[in-house]
């Protein structure tokens, strides 16, 4: 029994790893154990096999699970383990690169391009050492909204502006970060009704400064909605002011150019992140919005 009790765990349909759930482990025997579903839970099929990517040294390992009973009421689940799987599989690959998710090394800053729940492919923008060897295990941190992970992979194939990898360890982390993944591509592909109101472009890579009555930072993602903000250099400031409309200032370093937009604060984080909604679409706010466009569509085409 490779699962351990009151442990968290994320599992995929290996047909179509968008149908997944998570869930806690809270009783096992040899072949069978229960558990509760913390998310996904209309995403269970009964009796058909989900793959999990247990914690492993060496080689990837996975653990194929089946589920057959499921009480919506409780949340609580019975499942059937089918077997170990101790071989690289040819996982479902998603394409990324839309969403601009950072991923960056010692030596490379660049996009993840596709991710699958065995590994991913970055598209390498700069690289800032010796290319990584490939068969050698190295550490990497990707970016997916305002969360950061941290994780070993090892470099399958490198070429001039890409490094091809499958995920090595810790496999909670690198699980979660798929399972993010999974979630931004769900987002677009879900009904009309239940889609965001506007979409979001992710553009921390463009390094975007942002100077706020409550500090300076950069941007994180910008929708016709707002924009977030990370702050690096806070200020103090007076809370009352932050309860009417404010002007922030935003310097795009590629082009040289500022601009100077209208909002409001919507939310900010203990981490530093601020929730800006942009009230009013004026002349700069517009001429901005379309430079940031222009410049994620070169991002993506060099």
């Amino acid at each position: 029994m490779e699962l351990e009790l009151n442990e968290s765990y994320i599992a995929y349909k290996g047909d179509n790893p968008l149908k997944n759930f998570k869930f806690k482990v809270t009783a096992a025997e040899d072949l069978f154990f229960e558990g509760i579903i913390e998310e996904g839970l209309t995403n269970i099929e009964l009796w058909k096999p989900y793959i999990i990517r247990l914690p492993s040294f060496g080689e990837p390992k996975y653990l194929e699970i089946s589920p057959y009973d499921i009480s919506e009421e409780t949340r609580k689940g019975k499942f059937i383990i089918l077997g170990q799987l101790f071989e690289r599989r040819k996982f479902v690959r998603f394409n990324v690169l839309d969403y601009n998710i950072r991923a960056e090394g010692d030596s490379f800053e660049g996009l993840v391009e596709n991710v699958s729940l065995g590994g991913m492919k970055i598209k390498v923008l700069t690289w800032k050492g010796p290319k990584p060897q490939e068969g050698k295990p190295i550490q990497v941190k990707t970016y997916v909204e305002d969360k950061t992970y941290h994780f070993l992979i090892t470099p399958v194939k490198v070429g001039e502006d890409f490094i091809s990898s499958k995920f090595e360890k810790p496999a909670k982390v690198t699980s979660e970060f798929f399972y993010h993944c999974l979630r931004l591509i769900e987002r677009e592909t879900c009904p009309v009704s239940e889609k965001r109101k506007f979409r979001r472009f992710y553009v921390e890579h463009l390094n975007i400064i942002v100077d706020t009555p409550l500090g300076m930072g950069i941007m994180v993602d910008i929708s016709l909605g707002g924009m977030k903000v990370r702050l690096k250099r806070p200020y103090k400031v007076d809370e009352e002011v932050l309860k009417k409309p404010f002007a922030v200032s935003c310097y795009i370093p590629q082009v040289g150019e500022e601009y100077i937009v209208e909002t409001e604060l919507v939310n900010k984080t203990r981490e530093g992140v601020l929730q800006l909604k942009i009230t009013r679409w004026g002349e700069d706010a517009l001429k901005m919005m379309s430079k940031i466009l222009e410049l994620l569509v070169e991002t993506r085409t060099e």
